[in-house]
């Protein structure tokens, strides 16, 4: 009867800590709603680009918008549940990524992602203190543990943000604004492409991982690093005038490095 009461006890707890988390969140979706907070963001960060005729899809505009909502869904996902940090980086940033190009689903995604990334992300990273109180380690040094281990996924949100067929979902490349597939996209797979695709991601996340770790067969220098990288970065370019020779070059740089050091330990 003791351990029972006990767990109910517990039991209780947690569901008040998530009625209190919830309740905030309503609170602040009410006010974005209300004051149509939200909607303004993406319709002045809209007009500001329209006012120097930059098109709302420039590649260069995506790619900050999503790199400031990465770190919304970050900090705002420190000591809070992920369904709540994504429900307020939702509220501002999903519909100025929506109205920058990306389908609905796409920028929802990519929000949620990195709102479940935010666990392992110091300095309020619950997953590290979760696994620190089991294994008596410094919360903050598994913290950093972890991210430094899965540093590498912070790139795929961006990758399926420019190449929304890996959700293999039509809504993911659906034009919210008119109900028609993004340009580029029918519906269907192709998956010739798409194997293609996965086999340059595979090489790129190779490349990173390998820079970031500073280590293949053997230890990097700076200079290839910084070359791992760069062409790490063109693999994933939509233009074929980049991703065609950098793919190339990835290859021949892995090559060339397990060749030169054949005896060295595997990576």
């Amino acid at each position: 009867p003791g351990k029972i009461f006990d767990g109910l006890s517990k039991a209780g707890v947690t569901i008040s800590t998530l009625f209190l988390m919830f309740m905030a969140v309503t609170v602040i979706d009410v006010c974005l709603n209300f004051t149509g907070l939200a909607k303004f963001v993406a319709v002045d960060v809209l007009a500001f680009l329209n006012s120097f005729d930059i098109s709302a899809s420039s590649a260069g505009f995506q790619l900050f918008a999503l790199f400031l909502t990465m770190l919304l869904a970050v900090l705002l996902g420190m000591g809070m549940p992920a369904v709540p940090a994504y429900i307020n980086v939702a509220l501002f940033m999903g519909p100025m990524l929506v109205g920058l190009g990306l389908a609905t689903f796409t920028a929802h995604m990519f929000i949620f992602y990195f709102a479940v990334a935010s666990a392992i992300t110091p300095p309020v990273a619950l997953a590290a203190f979760a696994a620190s109180s089991i294994t008596h380690a410094d919360p903050m040094k598994t913290g950093f543990s972890a991210v430094k281990s899965g540093v590498v996924m912070f790139t795929i949100p961006f990758v399926f943000a420019m190449y929304p067929e890996l959700l293999l979902i039509d809504k993911a490349v659906i034009d919210p604004s008119n109900g028609r597939f993004l340009p580029g996209h029918d519906g269907s797979i192709d998956f010739g492409w798409l194997f293609f695709l996965m086999a340059r991601l595979g090489l790129a996340l190779y490349l990173v991982s390998s820079s970031l770790a500073a280590f293949d067969r053997k230890a990097l220098g700076a200079f290839e690093i910084a070359i791992r990288l760069a062409i790490a970065i063109l693999i994933l370019a939509r233009p074929m005038e980049f991703y065609g020779p950098a793919t190339a070059a990835g290859v021949a740089v892995i090559g060339l490095h397990a060749f030169r050091n054949q005896g060295g330990v595997p990576a």
